[in-house]
Protein backbone atom coordinates (compact mmCIF):
# COMPACT_ATOMS: atom_id res chain seq x y z
CA UNK A 1 0.00 0.00 0.00
CA UNK A 2 1.30 3.52 -0.99
CA UNK A 3 2.15 5.87 1.95
CA UNK A 4 1.07 9.31 1.37
CA UNK A 5 2.48 12.23 2.59
CA UNK A 6 1.25 15.86 3.47
CA UNK A 7 3.20 18.97 3.82
CA UNK A 8 6.29 17.62 2.38
CA UNK A 9 8.32 20.52 1.55
CA UNK A 10 9.68 23.87 2.61
CA UNK A 11 9.47 26.07 -0.64
CA UNK A 12 11.69 28.56 -1.56
CA UNK A 13 11.36 32.12 -0.84
CA UNK A 14 10.34 32.44 -4.54
CA UNK A 15 6.87 32.28 -3.07
CA UNK A 16 4.69 29.99 -1.50
CA UNK A 17 2.40 27.42 -2.58
CA UNK A 18 0.57 29.43 -5.80
CA UNK A 19 -1.49 26.32 -7.16
CA UNK A 20 -5.23 26.16 -6.26
CA UNK A 21 -8.52 26.42 -8.22
CA UNK A 22 -8.82 30.04 -7.38
CA UNK A 23 -5.42 30.98 -6.37
CA UNK A 24 -5.93 30.75 -3.00
CA UNK A 25 -2.25 31.59 -1.76
CA UNK A 26 -3.08 35.09 -3.25
CA UNK A 27 -6.40 36.06 -0.97
CA UNK A 28 -6.38 38.75 1.14
CA UNK A 29 -2.97 39.68 -0.61
CA UNK A 30 -4.99 42.48 -3.32
CA UNK A 31 -5.43 46.41 -2.87
CA UNK A 32 -8.14 47.00 -1.02
CA UNK A 33 -10.73 49.53 -1.15
CA UNK A 34 -10.02 53.21 -1.23
CA UNK A 35 -11.35 53.61 2.15
CA UNK A 36 -8.97 51.32 3.56
CA UNK A 37 -5.58 51.22 4.50
CA UNK A 38 -3.77 49.50 1.34
CA UNK A 39 0.07 49.68 -0.22
CA UNK A 40 0.54 53.15 -0.63
CA UNK A 41 -0.84 54.56 2.34
CA UNK A 42 1.03 57.12 5.15
CA UNK A 43 1.30 54.21 8.02
CA UNK A 44 -0.98 55.67 11.26
CA UNK A 45 0.86 57.03 14.07
CA UNK A 46 1.44 54.14 17.07
CA UNK A 47 -0.43 54.86 20.34
CA UNK A 48 1.07 51.66 22.50
CA UNK A 49 0.38 51.24 26.34
CA UNK A 50 3.51 48.62 26.68
CA UNK A 51 6.20 47.87 25.61
CA UNK A 52 7.73 44.80 27.36
CA UNK A 53 11.13 44.07 24.98
CA UNK A 54 12.85 47.03 23.66
CA UNK A 55 16.15 45.36 22.28
CA UNK A 56 17.63 45.46 25.71
CA UNK A 57 17.80 49.40 25.40
CA UNK A 58 18.72 49.82 21.35
CA UNK A 59 15.31 50.92 20.43
CA UNK A 60 13.30 54.13 21.64
CA UNK A 61 9.25 53.58 21.75
CA UNK A 62 7.62 54.27 17.89
CA UNK A 63 4.68 56.82 17.90
CA UNK A 64 5.40 58.01 14.39
CA UNK A 65 7.76 56.53 11.87
CA UNK A 66 11.45 58.30 10.96
CA UNK A 67 12.26 58.81 7.46
CA UNK A 68 15.15 56.65 6.06
CA UNK A 69 14.23 54.04 8.42
CA UNK A 70 12.11 50.87 7.75
CA UNK A 71 9.48 49.25 10.18
CA UNK A 72 7.97 46.24 10.77
CA UNK A 73 4.59 46.39 12.37
CA UNK A 74 3.52 42.76 13.25
CA UNK A 75 0.36 41.92 14.95
CA UNK A 76 0.28 38.62 17.33
CA UNK A 77 -1.21 36.90 20.72
CA UNK A 78 0.27 34.52 22.70
CA UNK A 79 -2.29 31.98 22.26
CA UNK A 80 -1.80 32.22 18.09
CA UNK A 81 0.72 29.13 17.21
CA UNK A 82 1.67 30.80 13.97
CA UNK A 83 2.94 33.83 15.80
CA UNK A 84 4.72 31.88 18.85
CA UNK A 85 6.55 30.04 15.54
CA UNK A 86 7.48 33.45 13.62
CA UNK A 87 8.98 35.24 16.83
CA UNK A 88 12.48 33.18 16.30
CA UNK A 89 12.31 34.55 12.58
CA UNK A 90 11.54 38.11 12.90
CA UNK A 91 14.66 37.98 15.82
CA UNK A 92 16.69 37.10 12.89
CA UNK A 93 15.69 39.54 10.56
CA UNK A 94 16.40 42.29 13.18
CA UNK A 95 19.70 41.06 13.75
CA UNK A 96 20.46 41.03 10.08
CA UNK A 97 19.24 43.80 9.31
CA UNK A 98 19.81 46.23 12.40
CA UNK A 99 22.48 48.27 10.98
CA UNK A 100 20.40 48.64 7.90
CA UNK A 101 18.03 51.02 9.89
CA UNK A 102 15.15 48.27 10.49
CA UNK A 103 13.12 48.54 13.97
CA UNK A 104 10.59 45.71 14.41
CA UNK A 105 7.64 46.23 16.71
CA UNK A 106 5.21 43.67 17.57
CA UNK A 107 1.86 44.30 19.10
CA UNK A 108 -0.87 41.77 20.97
CA UNK A 109 -3.94 43.26 22.17
CA UNK A 110 -3.98 41.12 25.54
CA UNK A 111 -3.58 42.29 29.54
CA UNK A 112 0.18 42.45 30.00
CA UNK A 113 0.08 40.60 32.90
CA UNK A 114 -0.66 37.73 30.12
CA UNK A 115 2.39 38.70 27.89
CA UNK A 116 4.92 38.84 30.84
CA UNK A 117 3.53 35.57 32.05
CA UNK A 118 4.21 34.47 28.44
CA UNK A 119 7.64 35.41 28.50
CA UNK A 120 8.56 32.54 30.18
CA UNK A 121 7.31 29.34 27.82
CA UNK A 122 9.44 27.49 26.10
CA UNK A 123 9.70 27.51 22.25
CA UNK A 124 12.34 26.36 19.49
CA UNK A 125 14.88 28.94 18.03
CA UNK A 126 15.51 28.53 14.79
CA UNK A 127 18.28 25.74 15.41
CA UNK A 128 15.63 23.45 17.28
CA UNK A 129 16.75 24.72 20.91
CA UNK A 130 14.34 25.38 23.86
CA UNK A 131 14.48 28.40 24.69
CA UNK A 132 12.32 31.05 26.37
CA UNK A 133 10.32 33.32 24.54
CA UNK A 134 11.87 36.25 26.68
CA UNK A 135 14.97 35.09 25.26
CA UNK A 136 13.76 35.09 21.61
CA UNK A 137 12.21 38.15 21.79
CA UNK A 138 14.77 40.39 23.13
CA UNK A 139 16.07 41.38 20.27
CA UNK A 140 13.02 43.30 18.68
CA UNK A 141 10.44 45.37 20.02
CA UNK A 142 7.91 43.16 21.78
CA UNK A 143 4.63 44.84 23.39
CA UNK A 144 1.08 45.21 23.83
CA UNK A 145 -1.95 47.68 23.42
CA UNK A 146 -5.10 46.47 24.95
CA UNK A 147 -6.97 49.27 24.47
CA UNK A 148 -7.10 48.08 20.81
CA UNK A 149 -6.22 51.08 19.36
CA UNK A 150 -3.55 49.95 17.00
CA UNK A 151 -5.61 47.18 15.96
CA UNK A 152 -8.16 49.34 15.00
CA UNK A 153 -5.90 51.60 12.97
CA UNK A 154 -3.93 49.07 10.94
CA UNK A 155 -5.79 45.21 10.92
CA UNK A 156 -9.53 46.68 11.24
CA UNK A 157 -8.84 49.50 8.33
CA UNK A 158 -6.70 46.79 6.23
CA UNK A 159 -9.84 44.73 6.80
CA UNK A 160 -7.24 42.12 7.96
CA UNK A 161 -8.72 39.15 10.05
CA UNK A 162 -5.79 36.62 10.45
CA UNK A 163 -2.68 36.64 12.39
CA UNK A 164 0.22 36.69 12.74
CA UNK A 165 -0.20 39.48 10.26
CA UNK A 166 2.75 41.89 9.70
CA UNK A 167 2.81 45.53 7.71
CA UNK A 168 6.30 46.63 6.24
CA UNK A 169 6.69 50.26 6.38
CA UNK A 170 9.33 52.04 3.74
CA UNK A 171 11.59 54.82 4.31
CA UNK A 172 9.05 57.41 3.48
CA UNK A 173 6.37 56.15 6.22
CA UNK A 174 3.85 54.68 3.42
CA UNK A 175 2.71 51.37 3.56
CA UNK A 176 4.66 48.82 1.49
CA UNK A 177 3.53 45.21 1.78
CA UNK A 178 1.36 43.27 3.96
CA UNK A 179 1.43 39.85 4.63
CA UNK A 180 2.15 36.81 6.84
CA UNK A 181 5.59 37.69 8.27
CA UNK A 182 7.32 34.88 7.39
CA UNK A 183 6.90 35.59 3.76
CA UNK A 184 8.25 38.89 3.91
CA UNK A 185 12.07 38.75 3.94
CA UNK A 186 12.23 38.95 0.25
CA UNK A 187 10.27 42.18 0.50
CA UNK A 188 11.84 43.58 3.16
CA UNK A 189 15.63 43.04 1.84
CA UNK A 190 14.70 44.51 -1.77
CA UNK A 191 12.89 47.86 0.63
CA UNK A 192 16.30 47.88 2.53
CA UNK A 193 18.46 48.01 -0.83
CA UNK A 194 16.28 50.11 -2.40
CA UNK A 195 15.31 48.03 -5.24
CA UNK A 196 11.40 47.28 -4.17
CA UNK A 197 8.67 48.90 -6.84
CA UNK A 198 5.71 50.52 -4.97
CA UNK A 199 3.68 50.73 -8.21
CA UNK A 200 4.81 48.01 -9.87
CA UNK A 201 3.75 45.94 -6.85
CA UNK A 202 0.56 47.40 -6.82
CA UNK A 203 -0.06 47.07 -10.63
CA UNK A 204 0.24 43.07 -9.63
CA UNK A 205 -1.63 43.09 -7.31
CA UNK A 206 -4.63 44.71 -9.21
CA UNK A 207 -3.77 42.13 -11.65
CA UNK A 208 -4.47 39.29 -8.88
CA UNK A 209 -7.36 40.66 -7.71
CA UNK A 210 -8.94 40.51 -11.33
CA UNK A 211 -7.40 36.89 -11.33
CA UNK A 212 -9.48 36.10 -8.16
CA UNK A 213 -12.59 37.79 -10.08
CA UNK A 214 -12.67 36.03 -12.91
CA UNK A 215 -11.37 32.41 -12.72
CA UNK A 216 -12.76 32.28 -9.04
CA UNK A 217 -16.04 33.51 -10.26
CA UNK A 218 -16.31 31.00 -13.26
CA UNK A 219 -15.10 28.69 -11.06
CA UNK A 220 -17.78 28.77 -8.26
CA UNK A 221 -20.46 28.48 -11.25
CA UNK A 222 -18.72 25.48 -11.97
CA UNK A 223 -18.16 26.58 -15.51
CA UNK A 224 -14.31 24.88 -15.48
CA UNK A 225 -13.43 24.76 -19.14
CA UNK A 226 -14.42 28.92 -19.62
CA UNK A 227 -12.26 29.31 -16.33
CA UNK A 228 -9.19 27.13 -17.73
CA UNK A 229 -9.47 29.59 -21.21
CA UNK A 230 -9.48 32.30 -19.24
CA UNK A 231 -6.69 31.34 -17.16
CA UNK A 232 -4.55 31.46 -20.56
CA UNK A 233 -5.38 35.03 -21.38
CA UNK A 234 -4.61 35.94 -17.86
CA UNK A 235 -1.36 34.40 -19.18
CA UNK A 236 -0.52 36.40 -21.88
CA UNK A 237 -0.61 39.57 -19.74
CA UNK A 238 2.01 37.89 -16.85
CA UNK A 239 5.71 38.26 -16.96
CA UNK A 240 6.30 37.07 -13.12
CA UNK A 241 7.44 33.77 -12.89
CA UNK A 242 5.09 33.35 -9.69
CA UNK A 243 2.15 34.13 -11.03
CA UNK A 244 2.67 32.00 -13.95
CA UNK A 245 3.63 28.66 -11.92
CA UNK A 246 0.23 30.16 -9.62
CA UNK A 247 -1.81 30.30 -12.96
CA UNK A 248 -0.91 26.71 -15.10
CA UNK A 249 -1.51 24.88 -11.64
CA UNK A 250 -4.79 26.36 -11.70
CA UNK A 251 -5.40 25.57 -14.83
CA UNK A 252 -4.22 21.98 -14.55
CA UNK A 253 -7.08 21.54 -11.56
CA UNK A 254 -9.80 23.49 -13.99
CA UNK A 255 -9.34 21.14 -16.85
CA UNK A 256 -9.40 18.09 -14.50
CA UNK A 257 -12.24 19.20 -13.15
CA UNK A 258 -14.13 19.95 -16.78
CA UNK A 259 -13.22 16.17 -18.06
CA UNK A 260 -10.80 18.20 -20.66
CA UNK A 261 -9.40 15.62 -23.23
CA UNK A 262 -5.80 13.97 -21.67
CA UNK A 263 -3.96 14.99 -23.95
CA UNK A 264 -4.66 18.77 -23.42
CA UNK A 265 -3.98 18.09 -19.88
CA UNK A 266 -0.23 16.58 -20.90
CA UNK A 267 0.10 19.42 -22.74
CA UNK A 268 -0.49 21.71 -19.83
CA UNK A 269 1.87 19.56 -17.48
CA UNK A 270 4.68 19.80 -19.93
CA UNK A 271 4.31 23.36 -19.62
CA UNK A 272 4.14 23.85 -15.88
CA UNK A 273 7.16 21.99 -15.82
CA UNK A 274 8.72 23.88 -18.30
CA UNK A 275 7.96 27.19 -16.25
CA UNK A 276 9.31 26.17 -12.45
CA UNK A 277 12.49 23.64 -14.02
CA UNK A 278 14.59 26.37 -12.09
CA UNK A 279 12.73 26.13 -8.78
CA UNK A 280 13.59 21.82 -7.71
CA UNK A 281 10.83 22.33 -5.29
CA UNK A 282 8.42 23.65 -7.34
CA UNK A 283 9.13 20.92 -9.86
CA UNK A 284 8.87 17.91 -6.89
CA UNK A 285 5.53 19.73 -5.17
CA UNK A 286 4.37 19.54 -9.00
CA UNK A 287 5.01 15.72 -9.81
CA UNK A 288 3.65 15.06 -6.28
CA UNK A 289 0.58 15.90 -6.99
CA UNK A 290 0.15 14.26 -10.48
CA UNK A 291 1.07 10.86 -8.84
CA UNK A 292 -2.19 12.11 -6.11
CA UNK A 293 -4.15 12.97 -8.92
CA UNK A 294 -3.55 9.88 -10.91
CA UNK A 295 -3.91 7.51 -7.62
CA UNK A 296 -7.27 9.02 -7.37
CA UNK A 297 -8.29 8.22 -10.77
CA UNK A 298 -8.45 12.09 -11.90
CA UNK A 299 -6.89 11.18 -14.96
CA UNK A 300 -5.32 8.01 -16.70
CA UNK A 301 -3.24 9.53 -19.02
CA UNK A 302 0.29 7.35 -18.17
CA UNK A 303 2.29 9.75 -20.31
CA UNK A 304 1.50 12.99 -17.37
CA UNK A 305 3.42 10.60 -14.81
CA UNK A 306 6.48 9.73 -17.24
CA UNK A 307 6.64 13.59 -17.70
CA UNK A 308 6.50 14.20 -14.17
CA UNK A 309 9.52 11.53 -13.65
CA UNK A 310 11.40 13.28 -16.72
CA UNK A 311 11.44 16.67 -14.89
CA UNK A 312 11.95 15.07 -11.32
CA UNK A 313 14.80 13.44 -12.15
CA UNK A 314 16.41 16.33 -14.55
CA UNK A 315 16.56 18.30 -10.86
CA UNK A 316 17.78 15.88 -8.68
CA UNK A 317 21.19 16.72 -9.30
CA UNK A 318 20.54 19.98 -8.03
CA UNK A 319 19.67 19.21 -4.68
CA UNK A 320 20.66 17.79 -1.46
CA UNK A 321 20.27 15.51 1.86
CA UNK A 322 16.41 15.29 2.90
CA UNK A 323 15.41 17.10 -0.48
CA UNK A 324 17.08 14.70 -2.72
CA UNK A 325 15.32 11.82 -0.91
CA UNK A 326 12.22 13.26 -1.48
CA UNK A 327 12.74 13.36 -4.65
CA UNK A 328 13.84 10.32 -5.40
CA UNK A 329 11.01 8.84 -3.27
CA UNK A 330 8.33 10.42 -5.82
CA UNK A 331 10.16 8.93 -8.59
CA UNK A 332 9.72 5.52 -6.89
CA UNK A 333 5.95 6.36 -6.74
CA UNK A 334 5.44 7.35 -9.90
CA UNK A 335 7.65 4.09 -11.65
CA UNK A 336 5.38 1.89 -9.20
CA UNK A 337 2.38 4.01 -10.39
CA UNK A 338 2.96 3.15 -13.83
CA UNK A 339 4.07 -0.36 -13.77
CA UNK A 340 7.60 0.15 -13.70
CA UNK A 341 8.70 -1.99 -10.44
CA UNK A 342 12.01 -2.34 -11.24
CA UNK A 343 13.01 1.41 -11.57
CA UNK A 344 10.60 1.99 -8.77
CA UNK A 345 13.29 -0.21 -6.33
CA UNK A 346 16.31 2.01 -7.65
CA UNK A 347 14.54 5.16 -6.94
CA UNK A 348 13.93 4.04 -3.44
CA UNK A 349 17.19 2.64 -2.82
CA UNK A 350 18.35 5.85 -3.88
CA UNK A 351 16.07 7.50 -1.48
CA UNK A 352 16.51 5.56 1.91
CA UNK A 353 20.43 6.59 1.12
CA UNK A 354 19.74 10.27 1.49
CA UNK A 355 17.09 10.08 3.87
CA UNK A 356 18.63 11.96 7.28
CA UNK A 357 17.29 9.28 9.07
CA UNK A 358 13.90 10.71 10.14
CA UNK A 359 12.78 8.83 7.56
CA UNK A 360 9.16 11.30 8.01
CA UNK A 361 8.24 9.92 4.49
CA UNK A 362 7.84 6.34 5.11
CA UNK A 363 11.03 6.13 2.78
CA UNK A 364 12.09 2.22 4.29
CA UNK A 365 8.71 1.20 4.66
CA UNK A 366 8.37 1.96 0.98
CA UNK A 367 11.40 0.25 -0.07
CA UNK A 368 10.18 -3.29 1.94
CA UNK A 369 6.55 -2.93 0.27
CA UNK A 370 8.09 -2.62 -2.85
CA UNK A 371 11.14 -5.49 -2.35
CA UNK A 372 8.35 -7.92 -0.89
CA UNK A 373 5.80 -7.17 -3.97
CA UNK A 374 8.92 -7.50 -6.48
CA UNK A 375 9.60 -10.84 -5.14
CA UNK A 376 6.15 -12.14 -4.55
CA UNK A 377 5.91 -11.42 -8.61
CA UNK A 378 8.97 -13.79 -8.88
CA UNK A 379 7.62 -16.54 -7.52
CA UNK A 380 4.19 -16.34 -9.14
CA UNK A 381 6.33 -15.86 -12.57
CA UNK A 382 8.43 -19.18 -11.08
CA UNK A 383 5.41 -21.37 -10.38
CA UNK A 384 3.87 -20.80 -13.97
CA UNK A 385 6.79 -22.03 -15.59
CA UNK A 386 6.20 -25.85 -16.57
CA UNK A 387 8.02 -28.29 -14.80
CA UNK A 388 10.39 -30.62 -16.72
CA UNK A 389 10.05 -34.02 -17.18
Amino acid sequence: MLLFRMNRFAFSKLTCVLGGLILNAFVGQHVLAEDTLEIGSSAPALDIEHWVQNGDGKFSKVTSFQKDKVYVVEFWATWCGPCVQSMPHLAALQVKYADKGLQIVSISNEPLEEVEAFLDKSIQDLDGKEVSVEDVTRSYCLTTDPDGSCDKDYMLAAKRDGIPCAFLIGKDSKIEWIGHPMEMEPVLDAILEGKWDREEYIAEQKLIAEVQTTIGGLARSKKYAEAAKAVDGFLERVTDKRLQFGLLKSKIDLQILAKADETALLESYKTLFASCESEPLFVQDVAWSAFEKFSEQKFKNKQILEVSISAVEKVIPGVEGGDKANMFDTVARLNHAIGKKEAALQAQLQSVQFSDGSDEGGFQQFLEELQAEIKSDSLKSDSKEPKLP
